[in-house]
């Protein structure tokens, strides 16, 4: 469940119209994860179910890592005393392996000792194992030795009631490693939220139902229910409704009493035939629409229903993935109570030429292409807020800044990868 704040009321008495306002991406974005107030409840689930989760407390450090001095090295434990030089002999009196224990040595003397083995007393330093020549129980030094090298010292990574992980962190497989070595089992995290996905359209089919004339099968629905899946949230399959309003109406009160945020697909915009804000408020929610500079993906309509946030996304294909991962991730992890991942392109620059009028961000699929010149990327066509198979051959998204009147090859583009995750 949310938090009980009454986020609607606070937004519907400090609103504009912004129907009539055109908001940046990142005020757009703040507009909707203001109707998704921080869940309330936690889980606790070991560190091996931790991937993806975000943290609800801090993750404070039990034991101090190394938790030993210890070598870093496969080599011999010596007394440099400040430094030995290239040729010192050393009489080799012991071994220790890793989880070994004992030894002593005198200057004169080493210990074989493998990587992680505690560093025996007398020892200040570690001469790597194919730094030395060996002969029986002698080593003679190729290179120089000084004291600390090669040595970790006990605590030099993580000192006890350290503070590791700060409550609202995303976990993925450093954070969890981090926790595993301080013998930390379980962690509190905040519970995943569910997200319903409803698709809406008269002129939308099932897979497996015939296709007459003027109609187009579904697509958004299970592409938005992938995306979610594929950030670590629940998914909710709420099924395709008619462009009926009160239908809507009666589908988004269901799913308000299943899922945390309901996410529509078409009627998002301000035509006749468009009735996601009708039916929201026919459910006895309320919200706005959202003049976005974006392209694709210009309206969107964001609010609440029962205890549930909504976004209605537009129904053309790529305005609905970009819309999601820019304002459907922003109110997740809104819910999830942690910021927005910044929105980080790599700089690359154009092989082509892409005509367009400044004004709008723009967001277009592309493939990365090496040249002679380096690596840039190649503008798949126009693409089209409709077309899906420029999407799916590319390796990512451009991003195209809103003030630029066009691009020329040689200029540079933000790449956003698609392939192992979006990131947007």
């Amino acid at each position: 469940m949310t938090a009980p704040v009454a986020a609607e009321a606070l937004l519907a008495a400090s609103a504009p119209d912004h129907a009539s306002v055109t908001l940046s991406v990142p005020e757009a974005c703040a507009r909707a994860s203001a109707y998704a107030p921080p869940l309330i409840g936690t889980d606790i689930v070991t560190v091996a179910q931790g991937t993806g989760r975000t943290l609800a407390e801090p993750v404070v450090a039990l034991v101090a890592t190394p938790p030993f001095t210890q070598s870093a090295m496969d080599g011999y434990a010596v007394a440099a005393c400040g430094g030995l030089a290239v040729g010192n002999r050393v009489q080799v009196v012991g071994r220790i392996p890793a989880g070994g224990r004992g030894g002593k040595i005198a200057p004169g003397q080493a210990i074989r000792l493998f990587t992680g083995a505690p560093i025996p007393e007398g020892a200040d330093a570690v001469v790597m194992q194919e730094h030395v020549d060996r002969d029986g129980d002698i080593i003679v030094l190729r290179r120089p030795i000084r004291t600390g090298d090669n040595i970790r010292i006990n605590g030099e990574d993580v000192q006890p009631l350290e503070i590791l992980l700060q409550a609202g962190e995303r976990l993925d497989a450093r954070h969890l490693a981090l926790a595993a070595a301080q013998g930390i089992g379980t962690l509190k995290v905040r519970t995943r939220p569910r997200v319903a996905v409803i698709s809406t359209g008269d002129e939308l089919r099932q897979a497996g139902d015939a296709l007459e004339s003027s109609a187009i099968y579904d697509s958004n629905r299970p592409m938005l229910l992938a995306l979610i899946e594929q950030s670590g949230l629940v998914s909710i399959d709420g099924g395709w409704v008619p462009d009926q309003p009160e239908m809507i109406a009666d589908r988004l009160l269901c799913m308000a009493e299943r899922a945390d945020l309901i996410v529509t697909s078409g009627g998002a915009s301000l035509g006749e035939e468009d009735h996601a804000l009708e039916a929201l408020e026919r459910a006895g929610g309320s919200g706005e629409t959202l003049k976005i500079a974006l392209k694709p993906g210009k309206p969107a309509v964001v609010g609440r229903v029962g205890s549930a946030a909504y976004l209605g996304l537009p129904g053309n294909p790529v305005s609905s993935l970009v819309c999601w991962l820019l304002l459907g991730r922003t109110m997740a992890c809104s819910l999830e109570g942690r910021e927005p991942p910044r929105r980080l392109g790599f700089p690359l620059p154009s092989k082509s030429a892409f005509a367009r009028r400044a004004g709008r961000t723009e967001f277009v699929p592309v493939k990365l292409e090496e040249g002679h010149d380096g690596l840039g990327v190649e503008i798949l066509g126009r693409g089209g807020s409709a077309r899906l198979q420029p999407l799916a051959e590319a390796d990512g998204l451009a991003e195209i800044a809103a003030e630029s009147d066009g691009i020329r090859p040689g200029d540079l583009v933000l790449f956003h990868p698609l392939r192992g995750g979006f990131a947007i």
